[in-house]
């Protein structure tokens, strides 16, 4: 029964950074705990940016996903229509 549903595989997650400075990625995250110490606002627009990015990724792939079991439904409900239709008429 394989044949007729794709089993989904898990995804690869690979990260390959460009540059990566750690002394600058430390002080940014204390000026942002400062910041929120003080009650100052943060602005935070590149990590959100990026998750919304990922997000709306997925989002996209789940809706591709889910037409394509739509109509693997619609396929194998429409054939199961048709021999049951055969198979009352021709059998009374």
């Amino acid at each position: 029964m394989s044949f007729l549903f794709k089993i989904r595989k898990p995804r690869q997650y690979n990260v390959k950074y460009r540059y990566y400075d750690e002394h600058k990625e430390r002080l940014q995250q204390s000026e942002a705990r400062v910041r929120k110490k003080l009650g100052m606002d943060v602005d935070d627009s590149a990590s959100t940016g990026a998750l919304h990015r990922g997000v709306f990724r997925n989002t996209i792939d789940s809706t591709k996903d889910e037409k394509n079991r739509l109509v693997r439904f619609g396929v194998i409900l429409g054939l199961l229509l048709i021999f049951g239709y055969t198979f009352l008429h021709y059998a009374g």
